[in-house]
């Protein structure tokens, strides 16, 4: 497990740098579920809570991660987009973040596969959660699309 975090906090700070200044650690990375983390100083705004764009930006993180180590083994260079999300801001983050995101049903990634192998385009929705003292905080959802490059 060890392995897997620090190879997916490489790849992100290496690809998407904009992890490195959220502050970004992995806790979780399987093909199952993903879980970071974010320190609240550099996500703090005006109003002593975490940013919006950065809880919306760790969510994306997490379910973009989540592809990413699903479609690593997969035998064929992929992409990874997102093409919609939708967020709901419930109540506001006042300390250090945890994101979590998971595929519930493991049947929805074998269909993403499918669809993948023979169109060469997969879709999966997925949620990220994030918590504050016990209580849903925010509830995110994005579309996120793998898209097999041609050699």
């Amino acid at each position: 497990m060890a392995d897997s975090l620090t190879q997916l906090e490489t790849y992100l700070y290496e690809h998407i740098p904009l992890s490195v200044a959220l502050g970004v650690k992995a806790v979780e990375a399987s093909c199952h579920q993903v879980v970071l983390t974010a320190p609240m100083t550099p996500n703090i705004n005006h109003k002593q809570t975490a940013f919006g764009g950065s809880l919306h930006a760790v969510a994306t993180l997490a379910c973009w991660s989540l592809m990413y180590l699903n479609l690593k083994e997969f035998p064929h260079f992929t992409d990874i987009v997102i093409s919609k999300s939708e967020v709901n801001y419930i109540c506001p983050v006042t300390t250090d973040f945890t994101v979590e995101c998971s595929i519930e049903n493991q049947s929805d990634w074998l269909k993403v596969e499918s669809i993948l192998y023979k169109k060469g385009i997969g879709r999966l929705r997925l949620n990220a959660k994030i918590y504050q003292d016990g209580k849903l905080a925010v509830d995110y959802w994005g579309e996120f699309v793998a898209i097999r490059r041609k050699k």
